[in-house]
């Protein structure tokens, strides 16, 4: 792993315009940055696509990067903030359903079975793919990214009962799944 001051120089780098510091740069977050990708994303070219307009908008931002905190921790936000721009602009079709719109709506809290525990990360990470799309994202968010429902509900302009219902949906659906996987 790279220290803090190689980062750092190859981050002045490509502030001045060196396109060898954006290769390592890209190079050394590559990995991390396409896990980001593949759970928002549909497919593994969805998700190079989403990593492409990520990098470009770390690359066209770097002046805004003002040196404090992890540089790593700001590139994330900066991809997750992409990739949720991919989402709305390529998901123009999808509309928000109002949580008291849906009947019979169920907020039970699903737990995941031991099953998890025999599932590679690839495999979960397929799975969470499967998920319809604003499911998809909403979950995310709030799981690995750690948003709350406020904040989604105003980043997605639904509501926060709404943002609750996707990730309980995201839960049962992944639960099934991995029940299913793991009887097979």
């Amino acid at each position: 792993m790279k220290g803090h001051s190689e980062v750092q120089e190859w981050v002045q780098g490509c502030r001045e315009g060196s396109s060898r510091a954006q290769r390592k740069l890209f190079k050394h977050f590559y990995g991390s940055v396409m896990s980001i990708c593949m759970r928002y994303a549909g497919s593994t070219d969805e998700a190079a696509d989403m990593l492409n307009e990520g990098f470009l908008k770390v690359f066209s931002n770097l002046d805004k990067y003002e040196n404090t905190g992890s540089f790593e921790a700001w590139l994330k936000r900066v991809v997750c903030n992409a990739a949720l721009d991919y989402r709305r602009k390529y998901d123009r079709n999808v509309t928000f359903i109002e949580l008291e719109d849906i009947p019979d709506n169920r907020l039970a809290d699903n737990s995941m079975n031991d099953a998890v525990s025999r599932m590679s990360s690839q495999e979960m990470v397929e799975l969470i793919q499967l998920l319809p799309p604003v499911t998809r994202t909403v979950f995310n968010l709030f799981v690995f990214e750690g948003y709350s429902h406020s904040e989604i509900a105003s980043q997605l302009n639904m509501t926060e009962n709404t943002s609750a219902w996707h990730v309980n949906q995201a839960r049962a659906k992944l639960k099934a799944a991995i029940m299913k996987c793991d009887n097979e």
